[in-house]
């Protein structure tokens, strides 16, 4: 990076930084707050936007062990583990579930929901609970959700999402606010109780959920953002700080990219990998787990996480950079098995 590039970025992660997502609020945890955090075992919160939710820094995603067949035991285990240590919002969809060599994709969706769902059977009131719908249609999106309200034991979800919202529907943004398209779906369920908050996902295009969250006021925005997305088409370049204008909930995904991020020589630690996304203006970032021990290394990292500095990130993107493409498979640059 030439000098004026490498002063350029440093000025622009020192804003990141410093913004604010709530009026009065910092976009980081305050020290005395992180201190009293560490001090108590307990992990740091921030808001979810506007929502009036305080959500904890480190947060639990529905996929890895959770979303596969034949591992409900180990995905329940996970499940209460993490609500036991302090997790307070736990992500899934409607779409998540492994494929197996007998099992196509589609038989399994929802596998993801359904391990949760027992445990939010007798714990839901514990959580703030955000699922996903990936029709793009009014009817589609209404009876995925009775089957989602059904695999998750609940009678209304905390968030509801558009799920993965991609480039090639960059001109069908507009179909999806039309009378038939899911966004009127999602208005509905909201006025019947059986939904608190609307939002939309993806970790594809930028562009393309800039777009969409300054044609509707979404509640909350699930976007990939680890620390190779400033070399090819960045989220957090191009689409952070508008969610951050808008005072939206973030919820930062793709950590450690599926854990191709230590692939090459062990350059960057799973704490650099959280310490990084943390520092920047989200307000939860999710990972989906194997184990129960990976669990545990999250959160001590969440609890003992201190904010970095801008040439302590700059350094962080830098460890990257040598093989960002394959870390940006999600992004199209790299084969992966299609997800949704």
């Amino acid at each position: 990076m030439r000098p004026d590039e490498n002063k350029s970025r440093r000025e622009f992660l020192k804003k990141l930084i410093a913004t604010s997502v709530v009026a009065g609020l910092s976009s980081y945890v305050k020290p005395a707050e992180l201190i009293a955090a560490m001090a108590n075992g307990k992990m740091p919160k921030r808001p979810l936007g506007k929502t009036g939710y305080m959500v904890g820094i480190y947060s639990l995603g529905g996929q890895a062990t959770i979303e596969t067949i034949g591992k409900e035991k180990e995905a329940e285990e996970l499940v209460n583990k993490a609500i036991d240590m302090g997790i307070n919002y736990i992500d899934t969809a409607a779409a998540y579930g492994r494929p197996t060599e007998t099992i196509t994709k589609k038989e399994a969706m929802g596998t993801s929901e359904k391990n949760i769902g027992r445990v939010m059977k007798y714990r839901r009131n514990e959580v703030f609970l955000a699922s996903k719908t990936h029709d793009r249609t009014y009817d589609g999106s209404m009876r995925l959700l009775e089957k989602t309200l059904k695999n998750l034991q609940t009678d209304h979800l905390d968030l509801w999402q558009v799920h993965n919202i991609k480039k090639r529907e960059r001109d069908d943004l507009g179909k999806f606010l039309g009378k038939d398209g899911v966004i009127k779906a999602m208005e509905k369920a909201k006025a019947e109780g059986m939904v608190k908050h609307i939002g939309c996902t993806g970790h594809e295009d930028p562009e393309t959920l800039k777009d969409f969250i300054n044609m509707y006021p979404f509640d909350n925005i699930l976007m990939a953002v680890n620390a190779a997305d400033k070399h090819y088409n960045s989220f957090i370049d191009i689409l952070l700080p508008v969610a951050v204008e808008k005072q939206m909930g973030i919820v930062g995904m793709k950590i450690p990219a599926r854990d191709r991020i230590f692939d090459h020589g062990g350059i960057i630690s799973m704490k650099e990998a959280m310490d990084y996304v943390m520092t920047l203006p989200v307000s939860t970032i999710i990972i989906g787990l194997d184990k129960v021990s990976e669990l545990e290394e999250n959160i001590k990292i969440a609890r003992e996480f201190k904010p970095l500095t801008a040439d302590e990130m700059l350094a962080i993107e830098e460890k990257t950079k040598p093989y960002y493409k394959d870390l940006m498979f999600f992004k199209g640059l790299s084969k992966w098995p299609p997800e949704w």
